[in-house]
C-alpha cells in the first residue's frame, strides 16, 4: 500500500503563492528596475487599485466597521484614493484600547481564538517607547513583505550577493532585526550575521566578528555605530576605517543639517543612508546613494502629511503627522493609522537615481512628544541640530521638563541635558552657544546643563536595543 506524502500541518512554504506575490511585490533587483521608475500616473493607479482593495477589506473587519459606520460612511462610499480623507483615522491609543476590550490582539487583527488553525502566524511587537508594547501579528504575506520592502532599500543602496550585514539588532520581539535577517537572507544573498544588540553580543565582541568574519555592511542606531568606532579605537588600538565598510543603513532623525551623518561617515569612511519604518509596515521609506529625500515605499503604502491638531492635509513641505494606509496588509488591515512621527514631503519629481516615488524628509520625531513651553510646541528631537552642531558635545541630550508654580500659576521649564566630551578641553561658552542655538531654533528659550560624557546611557536608553529617549517627563509623575 502506497504511503501518503501530502502533509497536513500548516507548512508554512504551502501558505503563499510565492509567483503571485512577486508579480505583485517585485523582489529588489525587479523592483529597481520597474515599478521603481514607474511613472507618477501608473503608481497612482496602482496606489487605486490597491488602496480600494484594502477598503473593502476593511468593510469585513470588525474595527473598521464600527470605526467607518460611526462616522457616517457606508460600503461604496469611497470609490477612489481620493475619497480617503472621508475615512477616519485612528492611532496607536485606538489599537490599544481596541486590544484591551478584546484581548490579546483586538478585533482589528480579526483573528478568533484558536488563532486560525492551520494558517501560521508570527507576533510582533511595538518598541514601546509611548508606552507598553503593542502587539501585532504577520500573516505569511505580511511577513514576507518585511523582508522584501527591507531588502528593496538595502539593494538600492548597494546591498549585493556575497556582501556581510551584521545586525547588531536582537531578532526578538522587536521587528528591526528580523526585517534584515529576512532581507539578507531570503532575498539579497547577504550573510547575515544576527549579532544581537550590545546586550546580547557586547560591543568588544561584535567588533571580533567584524574583523574576523568580513562585515563590511552595518545596519543600526547611529548612537551604537559611534560606540563601536570608539571600542574598536579604545580597546584594540585601531581605526574602524581598516574594516572598508561598503555603508551603513541607519535611522538619522532630524539631522537635517547632516551633522550627525558626516560625523559617522568620517568615523567609519563610508556613506551613511538615512532610512523610515514602523512595526506595521517594516521599512516604509529610504534613502538612495543620492541622500536627497527618503523614496516612500509608493507601491507598498500610501503616505498622507496631515495637520497634528485638524487632522488635515498640509502643503507640500509643511511638517505635519504621518498617516500611512499599507496597501498589501490583512493581518491586520492598516488604513489611515496616523503614526504621530513628524514628516515633510520634500519633492515628488524623479530622483537623480532614476526612481519617481515621492521623498520624504528625515524623521522629524514624534507629536505626542510635543511640549508647550509659554504657548510654543517644543519637539525635543528638534535639539538634534544644536546640540550637534558644537563638536565638544557627544552629540547625546535629554529633555527634562518639570512643572512649578508661583503665586498659584503653573509653569512648564524644560533642561536640556547635554554630554560633553572627556577630551573636550575647555567648556567656555559652550553652554551659553547651546542656549542661544536652541533658542533659535525652538523659538523659546530653554535652559542647558553640561553633563559628563556617558552619564546619560541610563536614562537616554544609549547604545541599547531600541531608540534612544529624548524626553523625560516630570510634570505629573516621578520618574
Amino acid at each position: 500500500m502506497q504511503e501518503t506524502m501530502k502533509s497536513e500541518l500548516p507548512i508554512y512554504h504551502h501558505s503563499v503563492d510565492w509567483d503571485g506575490l512577486f508579480r505583485r511585490y517585485p523582489v529588489p533587483d525587479v523592483f529597481d528596475r520597474t515599478v521603481f521608475r514607474w511613472p507618477l500616473d501608473r503608481i497612482r493607479t496602482l496606489q487605486n487599485e490597491r488602496f480600494l482593495e484594502a477598503v473593502s477589506a476593511g468593510w469585513k473587519n470588525a474595527f473598521y466597521r464600527r470605526r467607518w459606520s460611526a462616522a457616517g460612511l457606508e460600503p461604496g462610499d469611497i470609490r477612489s484614493i481620493g475619497d480617503i480623507v472621508k475615512l477616519p483615522t485612528f492611532s496607536s491609543e485606538d489599537i490599544k484600547t481596541d486590544q484591551v476590550e478584546n484581548p490579546p490582539f483586538g478585533l482589528i487583527h480579526g483573528l478568533s481564538q484558536p488563532l486560525r488553525p492551520g494558517h501560521p502566524l508570527k507576533a510582533q511587537t511595538s518598541g514601546g517607547t509611548t508606552g507598553r508594547p503593542r502587539p501585532t501579528v504577520f500573516g505569511p504575506y505580511e511577513w514576507e513583505m518585511n523582508g522584501i520592502t527591507e531588502a528593496r532599500g538595502l539593494y538600492i543602496q548597494g546591498a549585493r550577493p556575497g556582501d556581510v550585514m551584521q545586525i547588531p539588532s536582537t531578532c526578538s520581539l522587536a521587528n528591526l532585526g528580523w526585517c534584515v535577517y529576512k532581507a539578507c537572507h531570503d532575498y539579497l544573498g547577504v550573510l547575515p550575521l544576527t549579532t544581537g544588540s550590545g546586550v546580547v553580543t557586547p560591543s568588544r565582541r561584535q567588533m571580533e566578528l567584524a574583523a574576523d568574519w568580513g562585515t563590511n555592511m552595518w545596519v543600526s542606531f547611529p548612537e551604537y555605530m559611534i560606540q563601536l568606532a570608539k571600542v574598536y579605537r579604545e580597546e584594540f588600538g585601531r581605526d574602524v576605517r581598516e574594516l572598508k565598510t561598503k555603508f551603513i543603513s541607519s535611522f538619522l532623525g532630524p539631522d537635517t543639517e547632516g551633522t550627525l551623518r558626516r560625523q559617522i561617515e568620517e568615523l567609519w569612511g563610508c556613506p551613511v543612508y538615512d532610512n523610515y519604518g514602523t512595526n506595521e509596515m517594516g521599512l516604509g521609506a529610504f534613502e538612495c546613494q543620492h541622500k536627497s529625500g527618503l523614496h516612500f515605499m509608493e507601491d507598498c503604502s500610501y503616505f498622507e502629511i496631515v495637520d497634528t491638531e485638524t487632522g488635515k492635509p498640509v502643503p507640500n513641505g509643511q511638517i505635519g503627522n504621518l498617516v500611512v494606509t499599507i496597501l498589501h496588509r490583512r493581518i491586520p488591515p492598516i488604513i489611515r493609522f496616523n503614526l504621530r512621527d513628524l514628516g515633510r514631503l520634500v519633492s515628488e519629481q524623479p530622483c537623480a537615481c532614476g526612481g519617481t516615488f515621492r521623498r520624504m524628509d528625515h524623521f522629524l520625531g514624534r507629536s505626542d512628544d510635543m511640549i508647550k513651553l509659554r504657548g510654543v510646541n517644543v519637539y525635543p528631537m528638534a535639539c538634534l541640530p544644536a546640540v550637534q552642531s558644537d563638536a565638544r558635545t557627544t552629540g547625546q541630550w535629554i529633555c527634562v521638563v518639570d512643572r512649578h508654580e508661583s503665586g498659584g500659576v503653573p509653569r512648564d521649564d524644560m533642561v536640556v541635558r547635554v554630554e560633553v566630551r572627556k577630551d573636550a578641553g575647555s567648556r567656555d561658552g559652550l553652554k551659553d552657544h547651546l542656549e542661544r542655538r536652541l533658542k533659535s531654533d525652538l523659538g523659546v528659550k530653554v535652559d542647558v546643563e553640561l553633563v559628563e560624557e556617558a552619564s546619560l546611557v541610563e536614562i537616554a536608553n544609549l547604545g541599547r536595543e531600541g531608540k534612544p529617549r529624548r524626553l523625560l517627563d516630570r510634570r505629573f509623575k516621578k520618574n
